[in-house]
């Protein structure tokens, strides 16, 4: 009979685990950085109060955010608006209180017209932001 025994280093186990821990949260982080990207590539700029209105919530984090179009500026710059909105989101991520816990991640624009912007009426087509998320990220 041949038999052997081998110590296990629980401290490099521990180690590696953590490692992929961390790994795993920073894949999680990125694919909300590119559901972030999406949703303000997608949203039109006019006034800028639909595409700065975007926000994740997870039920711990804070109130969601929403700006009306209601007396501000039209035309505004494009990449700046985006890039605003992009920034509000990414600050929504890093303020995710416990992101390995968290289940469940709402993306959801609060501004008052934005259920008209996504889905349009009889005179005008809507821009399906939230069909086009879904099929994109699911």
């Amino acid at each position: 009979m041949i038999k052997s025994s081998f110590k296990i280093d629980e401290a490099a186990i521990a180690r590696k685990i953590e490692a992929a821990k961390t790994s795993i949260l920073e894949e999680v982080k990125n694919e909300f950085a590119a559901i972030a990207w999406d949703a303000v590539r997608f949203s039109p700029v006019d006034t800028g109060a639909f595409v700065t209105s975007w926000s994740f919530e997870t039920g711990k984090s804070g109130r969601p955010r929403g700006k009306s179009s209601l007396n501000r500026p039209r035309r505004q710059d494009e990449i700046k608006k985006r890039e605003e909105g992009l920034q509000n989101l990414l600050s929504d991520i890093d303020k995710i209180p416990d992101l390995e816990s968290t289940k469940v991640a709402v993306l959801r624009n609060g501004a008052p017209h934005a259920e008209y912007v996504d889905t349009g009426d009889s005179e005008e087509v809507g821009h399906i932001i939230k069909g086009k998320l879904v099929r994109l990220h699911g």
